[in-house]
């Protein structure tokens, strides 16, 4: 997508080889309009795909995937992070590189159950996100469809592993390289 490609270049700022610190637009202060288009990108991505309701972690993606909501007239539910177990809720273990730790993604059942999902998230690096809200919806008897990622880090190894084990993930933009002496990123070919 090159409005989102266009924005990274512009306002992302590369703090190391693995972090982009995309805040000014979309982790901290959000560009409604830029979230408007990501999530509408989205929307028409995922037209003719059958399911019932968005899935998103919590914090990053809720703007785009509230955006992608409205254009498809669907549902979204937000998977929270919690760092304890809680009663009466589904929960997966996953792991945060960001912040090198354990939390659970947990989900009141009822909002799933039985559902056909699409999971949208900020980015994407590891895969670990997607593998364990996949494990969270067979919990429920809920199916994973498919998965879009506002950016994807292609350099680590989670969009290679996840497509080698057959899950569908579409990217607005992957991120090939990013330099933090120079402040120079990279882009392989985007999905959209």
């Amino acid at each position: 997508m090159k409005k989102l490609k266009d924005r990274i270049m512009k306002d992302g700022i590369v703090r190391s080889e693995s972090i982009l610190d995309v805040a000014s637009f979309l982790n901290m202060q959000i560009d409604v309009e830029l979230m408007r288009d990501v999530g509408e990108t989205f929307a028409k991505a995922f037209e003719e795909d059958d399911f019932d309701v968005y899935l998103t972690v919590e914090a990053s993606g809720i703007a785009p995937t509230v955006f992608a909501g409205l254009a498809s007239n669907k549902p979204v539910v937000v998977i929270k992070k919690e760092h304890r177990k809680k009663e009466n809720m589904l929960q997966e273990v996953s792991y945060s590189y960001t912040k090198k730790e354990d939390y659970y993604l947990t989900v009141d059942e009822d909002y799933i159950k039985d559902k056909r999902c699409i999971l949208i998230d900020d980015f994407l690096a590891s895969g670990s996100v997607v593998r364990n809200i996949h494990k969270l919806c067979a919990q429920a008897n809920a199916t994973l469809v498919k998965t879009g990622i506002v950016i994807s880090k292609d350099f680590q190894e989670g969009m290679k592993h996840l497509e080698k084990e057959g899950y569908p993930v579409i990217s607005l933009a992957r991120v090939k390289k990013m330099d933090p002496v120079t402040g120079s990123i990279e882009f392989n070919g985007s999905d959209i």
